[in-house]
C-alpha cells in the first residue's frame, strides 16, 4: 500500500517581521499603511481590501522616548504612454513623513507624491499607529 502525500513537506520560507502599521485612518480610500523597518518594503491596504507593495529608500528612524519619527521613501514603476502612443517606464516617488506619539499612537502622516512628471503633490493622513511582526 503506498501513500499520495510525501513523507516531508518543504518549510515556506516566512518570518516575523517588525513593523510600524497605521491603521484606523480617517481617509476614505487608504485603510492600512504597514512601513516595514528590517525590509525595504512598504505596503498599503485600500478600504476595498487591495494591497499594493512598494520597494523604500532613504528609511530614517529617530524616534525618541515620546514620539515615533520615521520618514522613509517608497518607489513605483510605471509605464507612462506618450501622445503618440510611445511607451516608456517612469519613476512616481511617495514621501512618508511620520509623526506619531509613543503614549497614544495618534499619528499623522504627511505623503508627497512626485510624478514622473515631477508636479508635486502632498496628502496628510491622521491614524493610530502600532508596533507589530507580521508575517513575510
Amino acid at each position: 500500500m503506498s501513500s499520495c502525500e510525501p513523507e516531508e513537506y518543504d518549510v515556506p520560507d516566512i518570518d516575523l517581521t517588525s513593523v510600524y502599521s497605521i491603521g484606523e485612518t480617517e481617509n476614505n480610500d487608504l485603510s492600512t499603511i504597514n512601513i516595514y523597518r528590517d525590509k525595504a518594503l512598504l505596503t498599503v491596504w485600500n478600504k476595498d481590501g487591495a494591497v499594493t507593495s512598494f520597494e523604500t529608500k532613504d528609511y530614517s528612524d529617530s524616534s525618541d522616548d515620546t514620539n515615533y519619527l520615521v520618514t522613509v521613501t517608497a518607489v513605483e514603476e510605471v509605464t507612462v504612454v506618450d501622445g503618440e502612443g510611445n511607451e516608456s517606464l517612469a519613476t512616481i516617488t511617495y514621501g512618508y513623513d511620520l509623526v506619531a506619539s509613543k503614549e497614544t499612537g495618534v499619528c499623522n502622516v504627511s505623503i508627497t507624491t512626485t510624478n514622473e512628471k515631477g508636479e508635486v503633490s502632498t496628502l496628510s493622513i491622521s491614524g493610530t499607529l502600532v508596533e507589530k511582526e507580521i508575517y513575510n
